[in-house]
């Protein structure tokens, strides 16, 4: 009888708390229908997001001439059919990125598949996950909800969802490095744990289209992604394997496929800078062929954080700083 009344005032005080942590790049209308979509079972909030953004990426003209624009760099799709579904994976994007209507890991492990899992557990030692601002997000999550010991560095994850208390395991510090919304100064603190986890021969995943200063650009339809130099710097210093991996929807079901270890031959990994961007560019370009209406990313600007194919100049010091993966506005 008293439970009731006295989650009432727990839960108001969590929706307050988590107004106010509000990521900037989250639009509060945003923000506010997420919150109210999220009491919808999954997939039904995802798919009303999805229809959302399709609408307005039609109507709106700015994304709609983005959209439209990227299309026709695909010939074989019809360009009106390849925007609207683009626009559609955005909402999609943003709705798994907040785990909306997943009250629990269970709820995605039977949505999820992982292809080249040999490519990580054949060899022992430490392993750099190379992820990609390509298709939906969380291909760590997956990973590790799959059983797969690794730790996220890079973005701070906040939203309804990922405060349930099923999920807050996957934010622990053990396994979860990322600063707090406007404090990235702290990146050198996580990128030196990242270090530490990698020499113990732990596997890192870290996104390659990150902030920091471009290593090379990999030229695509439309636009070119800019690879950062994270990762480098941590194969540098650690000598960990590089593992690509790229993500993409099957129906509902999530589909991680982990490539082989970039090649490695000599110490200096800046000798490698050649065969690492043509492999790179290889896998790139095979995946926007076959999956141009999940690359969102490569379409709409972020918000808060530079674009993937838009280089930002940094200090030195930050030269090894790595974001995450970044929700859009509506």
């Amino acid at each position: 009888m008293t439970g009731e009344p006295a989650s009432r005032p727990s839960e108001a005080a969590g929706l307050r708390a988590l107004w106010r942590a509000r990521p900037a790049h989250y639009s509060r209308a945003l923000w506010v229908l997420m919150l109210g979509l999220d009491i919808l079972p999954w997939p039904w909030g995802e798919d009303i997001l999805a229809r959302l953004f399709m609408a307005v990426g039609a109507v709106r003209a700015s994304r709609r001439r983005r959209a439209t624009a990227w299309a026709r760099a695909h010939p074989g799709y019809r360009p009106w059919r390849l925007a609207a579904a683009l626009s559609a994976f955005r909402g999609r994007w943003v709705a798994r990125s907040w785990l909306l209507g997943l009250r629990c890991p269970d709820d995605l492990r039977r949505h999820l598949v992982v292809r080249g899992e040999e490519h990580l557990t054949a060899m022992p030692g430490a392993a750099i996950l190379l992820g990609f601002h390509l298709g939906p997000p969380n291909a760590d999550l997956a990973l590790r909800i799959l059983g797969h010991r690794l730790t996220w560095l890079g973005g701070q994850r906040i939203s309804r969802g990922w405060w349930r208390e099923a999920w807050r395991p996957f934010l622990d510090s053990s396994q979860h490095l990322a600063p707090s919304w406007g404090e990235e100064r702290f990146w050198s603190g996580l990128v030196y744990r990242a270090r530490r986890i990698l020499l113990d021969g732990g596997n890192v995943f870290l996104m390659a289209d990150g902030a920091g200063r471009g290593v090379f650009r990999v030229s695509l339809p439309a636009r070119a992604a800019l690879i950062k130099p994270g990762w480098l710097v941590l194969h540098r210093h650690t000598g960990a394997r590089v593992l690509p991996v790229l993500t993409h929807l099957e129906g509902r079901t999530q589909v991680i496929t982990i490539h082989p270890p970039l090649p490695m031959s000599g110490s200096d990994p800046a000798g490698e800078g050649g065969a690492w961007r043509d492999t790179l560019t290889s896998l790139l370009k095979s995946y926007v062929r076959q999956f141009p209406e999940q690359c969102p990313a490569l379409v709409f600007s972020f918000r808060s954080r530079p674009d993937v194919g838009e280089e930002q100049e940094r200090p030195e010091r930050r030269a090894s700083a790595l974001t995450g993966e970044d929700a859009r506005t509506l």
